[in-house]
């Protein structure tokens, strides 16, 4: 899927995600509606107490052979994985509300097209969708999904998959070959104006369906690759999509889902437009008792609400509103944790370290205008951003300089360009450019025209350090102009590049980064493409041709350490600075698994990893003993430690042997 998914840039971090502030319970914490019951006998945590395939092809069309997939099917000759580990914990129990915030209302619920790419869709479409196959976050191996074989030609090009029989979307249509079929046809309509997943699904042809239950689908050309954009086809019915077109999607399913076949679903009474969206859990969902969703999907509903200050939603969070609280701020991690409800342990903090590949925030230039069409003038105002003396004065030491577009990752070249902060090198620079005169106001002028800069940003927070910066450009005779924006038009004004800079961040949508979609020249110039700042070079060009075809993955890796250092040096971006590990706060009512979240996984649910939304559940002792402690203010709960290493411990132990998905 989709490398980038956009988030709203925020004070004394990288970035906020859209969605990930939690919010509580009502009517308090402790207090739930459904309030979920404690097992009543003892649980097993041995994985084979829970299997792959459970009333396997129960559901099965009769009329259909086994030869042909349906019941019967032995699997000989296919490929399967049964010997995975549990994702989810088996002690979790179902029932409760969980509350989230967002900066901001997304300005489509659309699975594709312009304006899509947000993080609020995509928390959404794990829970609401599935794939052919999953991936385990753990061993990074492919796993049964809605299909539950597959097959990979000696050749490469060529793979099957034998779908589940039991699979059934929302509406309780089965899951049928046709329903690829119209999938991926439905991607590729030039009428869904989205390039990304034209291009993507293109590389292969349509799929062929064999059977009711068995499709082939071959690609077009050799790539390491292709199996996995086969594999992580979001699967749509085709009942609805044979009455639409991309055009029609695009018109009529603005604020309303297709049907899903994953465990959580949204109507279209949950979503409150410019206020809240609620996800509801299937009480019907086929998968249920698969191994793959054991201690998975546990609250009854997720509700996402805007709130338009960082502030107020840890306010809210701390009266109990909210259930939990993803910190942006060092400042609020810091200082504003030192309260009574944390020394008592009602309320606890966390730092997750994992191995989820770090996000990327950055200030963009637009390059296809003037003056950042000048490299010159781009790598003079990276020099006048002082990272490191915000890091140290505003945040705390809480932060890592970023100087790569693969940080803290294999694919980080070291010999990057550090960018220290220089108003020496800028001047001189800027000069070069032909910046080197002053007005009457001793703005720097270049033929009589001031050197104004505006920057558009979506968090208020952020002004903590966007008027420094200001204040250090206009020592040197530059105007910046900050522009604060909501979210939804940062987004829009991004995809129809309309912008001169922006503060933007995006996160991993995979653990297998995809340069092309966000630097190749084809998608430069074209609208709703990652390609934000206008990556247009042909020695990139080359590389991600290179890197599509290199079957070996610690070449692939090389490959991305050169284009690293090509981006770098470009200086498309003014980087900023990343989190090592994920901090989070929240009410001590929680169950979860060992690491607190997945290996390679965030706070937020997204299509990499599943999050607090999927892992999580409340447990009815703890939300015992937090309400008796609530209501008698000497009473002091267990405080766990503050740093959670276990898959930092475990990854030193189970060390990767490949950096893809074995079945390729």
């Amino acid at each position: 899927m989709k490398w980038k998914g956009l988030l709203a840039l925020a004070a004394g971090f990288a970035l906020t995600v859209a969605t990930g502030c939690g919010h509580g319970s009502a009517p308090a914490p402790g207090a739930e509606t459904s309030a979920p019951a404690a097992p009543s006998a003892p649980v097993s945590l041995n994985k084979a107490d829970y299997p792959v395939f459970p009333d396997a092809d129960a559901g099965a069309d009769p009329s259909v052979p086994a030869e042909q997939g349906g019941k019967g099917f032995t699997g000989k000759g296919w490929e399967t994985n049964t010997d995975f580990d549990l994702i989810g914990d088996p002690r979790a129990v179902k029932g409760g509300l969980m509350r989230e915030w967002t900066i901001d209302f997304p300005g489509t619920l659309r699975m594709a097209g312009p304006e899509w790419n947000t993080t609020v869709n995509y928390e959404i479409f794990p829970m609401v969708y599935e794939t052919l196959l999953g991936l385990n976050p753990t061993t990074l191996e492919w796993i049964p999904s809605l299909a539950s074989h597959w097959q990979i030609s000696h050749d490469k090009l060529t793979y099957r998959f034998r779908l589940d029989p039991n699979a059934r979307f929302s509406d309780g249509t089965p899951v049928t070959a046709e329903d690829v079929v119209a999938s991926w046809s439905f991607y590729t309509d030039k009428t869904l104006q989205d390039l990304y997943f034209y291009t993507q699904f293109n590389k292969l042809e349509k799929p062929v369906a064999e059977s009711k239950y068995i499709v082939r689908i071959k690609a077009k050309e050799l790539s390491w690759r292709n199996f996995e954009t086969a594999a992580q086809l979001l699967i749509f019915p085709a009942h609805i999509l044979k009455t639409l077109n991309g055009a029609a999607y695009l018109k009529d399913y603005n604020f309303k889902l297709l049907p899903g076949t994953g465990p959580y679903i949204v109507n279209e009474s949950g979503i409150q437009k410019g206020k809240s969206i609620t996800i509801t859990r299937r009480k019907d969902y086929w998968a249920e008792n698969y191994r793959a969703n054991i201690g998975m999907n546990n609250f009854d509903r997720i509700q996402i609400t805007v709130v338009r200050d960082e502030n107020l939603a840890f306010e809210m969070f701390k009266k109990g509103d909210l259930d939990y609280f993803e910190f942006a701020r060092a400042k609020t991690w810091v200082e504003d944790t030192n309260t009574d409800s944390f020394q008592r342990g009602l309320l606890l903090k966390k730092k997750v370290f994992n191995s989820y590949p770090a996000s990327v925030a950055t200030f963009a230039f637009n390059t296809r205008r003037a003056p950042w069409d000048d490299i010159r003038a781009r790598t003079a105002m990276a020099l006048l951003l002082n990272r490191q003396l915000l890091i140290q004065k505003l945040f705390y030491n809480e932060y890592i300089p970023t100087n790569s577009y693969y940080p803290g990752t294999a694919y980080e070249n070291p010999n990057n360009p550090k960018n220290l902060y220089n108003p020496e090198q800028a001047s001189k620079l800027l000069a070069e450019a032909g910046w080197k005169d002053r007005d009457s106001q001793g703005r720097l002028t270049k033929n009589g025209q001031p050197l104004q800069v505006e920057l558009l940003y979506a968090n208020q927070q952020s002004e903590t350090y966007l008027t420094t910066y200001q204040e250090d450009l206009r020592k040197l005779g530059i105007t910046l102009n900050l522009r604060l924006v909501t979210f939804e038009t940062l987004v829009k004004l991004l995809d129809q590049r309309q912008f001169d800079m922006l503060a933007v961040g995006w996160g991993a949508g995979s653990v297998f980064p995809d340069p092309r979609p966000e630097y190749h020249s084809s998608t430069a110039d074209v609208p709703n493409t990652n390609n934000i700042s206008g990556f247009k070079d042909k020695r990139i060009d080359d590389i991600c041709d290179q890197y599509d075809a290199e079957p070996d993955p610690h070449k692939r890796a090389l490959l991305l350490q050169k284009l690293d250092d090509i981006l770098t040096s470009l200086h498309h971006d003014i980087l900023t600075w990343y989190s090592p590990a994920d901090r989070i706060a929240y009410w001590n009512k929680f169950g979860m698994p060992k690491g607190t979240l997945a290996s390679v996984g965030e706070a937020v649910t997204s299509p990499l990893a599943p999050g607090v939304e999927q892992l999580w559940w409340i447990d009815p002792d703890r939300s015992q003993k937090l309400a008796r402690a609530m209501r008698d203010s000497s009473a002091k709960l267990d405080i766990p430690p503050v740093e959670d290493h276990y898959w930092q411990d475990y990854a030193k132990a189970h060390p990767l042997t490949e950096v893809q998905p074995k079945a390729q």
